[in-house]
């Protein structure tokens, strides 16, 4: 941000489209909550760094390490090749950054380079600045790191610190620098609109490919969250505890750790993420992709995210009066209409309320198949696939094949994991919505111009049992899905 001595800011553009290698996760934040572990076990088989430095966490703050043991990574395997192969990696922090790997290549040009540092409080240097900008300019070109070789002064931290104008700011405007490419309000906006994610072919941990990681995984939260052995969870005793419990639910996934991967396991990642690489290098057009899994799962995010906790909220205990010696219920039902309404804004693309539909299969396969792309072209892929003439060379046609069951293992589990979480929004929403057309055809099917009455104490504290229970199922599906 300028407020450190020797700060120069280079500005680069593209030249054409350049293919990067995306490491998801906040792996761009310095931490030791498993935000550098696919990194680190892909460039040394541990996560905490080169020998020599295990263990003692000096390795965590050693950026310029990572990013040019990722660039070897790639370059060693003959990835790299200057406007052909892979010429970046992109990690996630408060924003997007970009590691670029060879300043010469075609695919980018320096616009402008300049010295950023701010003279300090109580000591004028702007000359200076001014006098040696043009010559450390016209001196930097592609394809050097350009390292300034203008002799500014230094401060002593513990000394000088107190000079630097722009301390108290430059972390807010980092952050806020970083952000303005995404829209706060909508975390499944486009969030970087010059990069165009090809994720139809990822590298998983949550893959089949790791059985005994997630075994472990599974093990770790039966005993940390309730579960039983086929993964229900189990509740809890009381309200504040199921509260506290159902937080740490919504949570449970950032436990997840990549550091206890066995020995055979790392290798499978390391070697499934050189697979990735040589299919995607090997398309003749890699940037036309069948299937864009995080459009599809803003789709979903954008569908139910905001409208399940708009449906929680009207659940909650305090928004019914339904009091024994209030038995007139007529406010009562302008709020049970309000949550009739949000049931129906979502179920009504795929619910039918005819009576020969009454036991909704179909409602529930529409709701799946509504969010999820067609797996047509997967299916002819595959029969293509099986049909290779096997007079042709039998290597060429192995290693094709191989590299095409590995893209269709990735489809096939994420399309799994897709309607996994589908199954259990839609099944919610049905079962939850038919009970409140029952209580609804029972209690308050008029036309709202006179107020009904609870016949009983009793049909009162059915009617809140009921929505507590529907409060719990959307409570408990708000907290699987995190």
């Amino acid at each position: 941000m300028g407020s450190t001595r020797n700060s120069f800011m280079s500005t680069y553009q593209t030249t054409q489209p350049a293919k990067c290698l995306y490491i998801d996760g906040a792996s761009g934040r310095l931490g030791n909550d498993g935000t550098l572990d696919t990194q680190m076990l892909l460039l040394y088989g541990n996560i905490t760094g080169p020998p020599g430095k295990n263990g003692t966490g000096e390795f965590l703050w050693d950026e310029y390490a990572r990013a040019q043991g990722l660039c070897a990574w790639l370059r060693d395997r003959k990835f790299d090749d200057p406007g052909h192969g892979i010429e970046a990696i992109v990690r996630m922090s408060a924003g997007f950054e970009l590691i670029w790997c060879n300043f010469s290549s075609p695919s980018l040009r320096l616009v402008s380079r300049f010295n950023a540092s701010v003279p300090l409080l109580g000591y004028n240097r702007t000359s200076l600045i001014t006098e040696k900008s043009e010559e450390t300019e016209a001196a930097s070109s592609v394809g050097t790191r350009g390292e300034p070789e203008v002799d500014l002064p230094a401060p002593e931290w513990e000394i000088d610190w107190e000079h630097e104008p722009f301390v108290a700011s430059q972390q807010w405007d980092w952050f806020t620098s970083m952000s303005r490419t995404y829209d706060m309000e909508d975390m499944s906006s486009e969030r970087e609109p010059t990069i165009r994610l090809l994720d139809s072919d990822v590298v998983s941990l949550y893959s089949p490919d790791f059985p005994d990681l997630q075994t472990r995984m599974a093990d770790d939260e039966r005993e940390q969250y309730n579960f039983t052995k086929v993964g229900f969870w189990e509740g809890a005793k009381t309200l504040e505890l199921r509260h506290a419990a159902l937080q740490a639910l919504t949570r449970r996934r950032h436990r997840h750790r990549a550091g206890n991967l066995s020995p055979h396991e790392i290798t499978t990642l390391r070697q499934n993420m050189e697979k990735m690489v040589s299919r995607l290098l090997s398309q003749e057009d890699p940037h036309i992709k069948p299937v864009s899994w995080s459009r599809t799962s803003d789709l979903i995010v954008n569908t139910f995210a905001k409208p399940l906790m708009h449906f929680q909220k009207l659940l909650q205990h305090d928004q019914y009066p339904l009091k024994p010696h209030n038995p007139s219920v007529l406010s009562t039902r302008k709020k049970f209409a309000l949550l009739r309404e949000r049931a129906h804004a979502m179920l009504m693309p795929f619910f039918s309320y005819q009576p020969q539909h009454q036991h909704h299969e179909s409602s529930l396969h529409r709701c799946k198949s509504t969010y999820l792309p067609n797996n047509n072209n997967n299916n002819n892929n595959n029969n293509n696939n099986n049909n290779n003439n096997k007079d042709n060379n039998d290597n060429n046609n192995n290693n094709n094949n191989n590299d095409n069951n590995d893209n269709n293992t990735t489809h096939h589990f994420l399309i799994q994991a897709f309607e996994e979480t589908l199954h259990n929004i839609c099944t919610t929403l049905i079962i939850v919505g038919i009970s409140i057309e029952e209580v609804w055809l029972e209690q308050f099917n008029n036309n709202g111009n006179t107020a009904t009455r609870l016949g009983s104490e009793q049909e009162g504290e059915g009617l809140r049992e009921r929505m507590e229970g529907w409060r719990e199922r959307v409570e408990e599906l708000t907290a699987w899905l995190g």
